[in-house]
């Protein structure tokens, strides 16, 4: 059956997930648009299923799912708005803020089903990780029409909702971490003279290439790096410079700074 899904808060993320569902087998009626920002609408990707909604109220009225892509200090704010909507306890709602959790969510909605799902920012470009969190309260049938939402912009993890915060670190921070070593790789290439034409494409190539094979080749990274690194090579030279740096414990270091910073936003 057709669905009519509303998006609250029309930003990249928003514009990201609507994007996957438009390319995707998701039976889609309409999609409700409301923003604050009416220029927002013109970021939208392409579609003659949209319909421009007036208000949070006027956007909930008709919809059968509720994408809430607001910021998380304007969360209040717009429960209370969706709390002058008819029947708005029996509608599900997807909730991508940070440091929120489904529970609260609910509880300001009457127990409304929520569904917290994490996003990362690759999904922009279809290659996305959402993490989505188990969730008793909904059907079988609204947990799998969610996850597929969500597979039409990249792939699914399924968690407990307990692990959330400890997630944040791997997925949904994580390609921060890999554009800062790319950056790096590409600084330190320059530093040494290279040309730049073309430079940027070909690392990046290198981390695509690199994370297909490891990913298809079901090997464990360790020996991935040791078919690399031939003995007294160039490779495990450079492996040495790092391990001397210690950037095993950098990275691990930083992933338990996120995930404090994690439990620090949701008190």
């Amino acid at each position: 059956m057709a669905i009519n899904f509303a998006v609250i808060g029309v930003g990249n993320m928003a514009n990201a997930i609507v994007a996957g569902i438009l390319g995707s087998s998701v039976d889609i009626n309409k999609i409700i648009l409301f923003d604050k920002n009416p220029e927002q609408y013109e970021r939208a990707p392409k579609s003659d299923k949209y319909v421009i909604a007036s208000s949070i109220q006027n956007a909930l009225s008709a919809a059968d799912v509720i994408l809430l892509s607001v910021k998380p200090q304007n969360y209040p704010q717009a429960l209370e708005e969706i709390k002058l909507t008819d029947d708005f306890d029996k509608k599900l709602y997807i909730s991508i803020a940070a440091g929120i959790t489904s529970a609260s969510v609910s509880d300001s909605l009457g127990g409304a089903c929520v569904i917290r799902v994490l996003p990362n920012l690759p999904m922009t470009v279809g290659m996305g990780v959402s993490v989505i969190c188990e969730n008793s309260k909904a059907s079988v049938a609204a947990f799998e029409l969610i996850c597929s939402i969500f597979r039409a912009s990249g792939s699914v993890l399924v968690i407990n909702e307990k692990e959330m915060n400890r997630i944040i670190s791997a997925t949904s921070s994580s390609p921060a971490y890999v554009f800062k070593f790319i950056d790096a790789i590409y600084a330190g290439a320059v530093a040494q003279g290279l040309s730049t034409d073309g430079l940027l494409d070909a690392i990046c190539d290198v981390f695509i290439g690199s994370a297909t094979l490891l990913k298809n080749s079901k090997e464990d990274p360790k020996e991935l790096i040791a078919r690399v690194a031939s003995k007294g090579g160039t490779t495990e030279r450079a492996l040495a410079t790092l391990d001397e740096g210690n950037i095993d414990k950098i990275i691990s270091d930083a992933m338990i700074a996120c995930t404090i910073r994690a439990d620090e936003l949701g008190k």
